[in-house]
């Protein structure tokens, strides 16, 4: 997914912005939304760095929804919204060509809540920097998904099975902590992992649908797979120079597989790009 640049002006929306009496009235608030309409495609592109983000789906006739504290001394709130192509731009960037380095505990108190409609079909593009992120995209209309995160710790969850196909899910980390949840239920046939020195854990609870492609090529790190007892799974890679508990596979050619692979429904192949990465197997009970 390309990073688009959101086009037009913010039109019919309603947004309150005030100053905050701490850190020398440095951080401010501001709060947006607007009422879905005749919308019938969502790209949402999100940057945020420096703080706390919750991503979420909106209540029911939302469109979209945004709340803000940020510190105004180094960055500036972005509403964009293009209702003839559905471009959506949300988030803060930086000002003054300050960039966007930790360096303050005021910075890292900057909070983000989004929250994006169900209903509607979304590709979601989102960029954060050093921040911590909770994101729930159970239940939305789904069709495309690309994070990348820098120094940070994110959490995905589809808690609840998504709506319609996702094309695919791409993950882009840096030094950073990758925790995604139930993701058979997100409706992604393909599903990708890159980055640097990072930690990652994809678990595979929830109900399938289709059969699932992953790539991981991560240069060093760890890599932890949580796979509900029973599912089908077929691990191939370049070469295992880092330590991986076969437990629950057996040899096949050049892949590890689980007993019975060929005759199951639902299929899960994973293609490992990195051989220095930490492969983890845990077995859990499905939830």
């Amino acid at each position: 997914m390309r990073r688009l640049i959101a086009l037009g002006v913010l039109l019919g929306v309603h947004g309150a912005g005030s100053p905050s009496r701490c850190w020398g009235q440095s951080m401010r608030t501001l709060s947006v939304s607007r009422p879905v309409a005749s919308e019938r495609f969502l790209h949402v592109t999100l940057d945020f760095s420096g703080g706390s983000l919750i991503l979420m789906p909106a209540p029911a006739g939302m469109l979209y929804g945004m709340r803000l504290r940020y510190d105004a001394t180094r960055y500036a709130p972005v509403q964009q919204y293009d209702q003839r192509t559905g471009i959506l731009h949300l988030g803060v960037e930086s000002v003054g060509g300050m960039g966007v380095r930790v360096t303050s505990r005021a910075q890292l108190e900057q909070t983000a809540q989004f929250e994006l409609a169900a209903d509607v079909p979304l590709a979601v593009d989102a960029s954060l920097g050093a921040s911590d992120a909770t994101m729930d995209l159970g239940g939305t209309t789904l069709t495309e998904l690309e994070l990348r995160i820098g120094a940070t710790h994110a959490t995905v969850d589809f808690s609840r099975p998504t709506r319609g196909t996702c094309k695919a899910a791409t993950f882009t980390i840096g030094a950073s902590q990758l925790d995604v949840q139930h993701l058979a239920q997100a409706g992604c046939s393909a599903l990708r992992v890159d980055g640097g020195a990072g930690r990652t854990t994809l678990g595979f609870q929830g109900a399938w649908r289709r059969d699932l492609t992953l790539v991981v090529d991560l240069a060093v790190g760890g890599l932890r797979l949580q796979l509900p007892r029973g599912t089908s799974v077929r691990l191939t890679g370049q070469r295992f120079l880092a330590p991986f508990d076969s437990k629950g596979f057996v040899k096949s050619g050049d892949a590890w597989i689980t007993p019975g692979y060929d005759l199951a429904a639902h299929k899960l192949s994973v293609e490992l790009k990195a051989s220095m990465v930490a492969i983890e197997v845990e077995w859990i009970e499905q939830r």
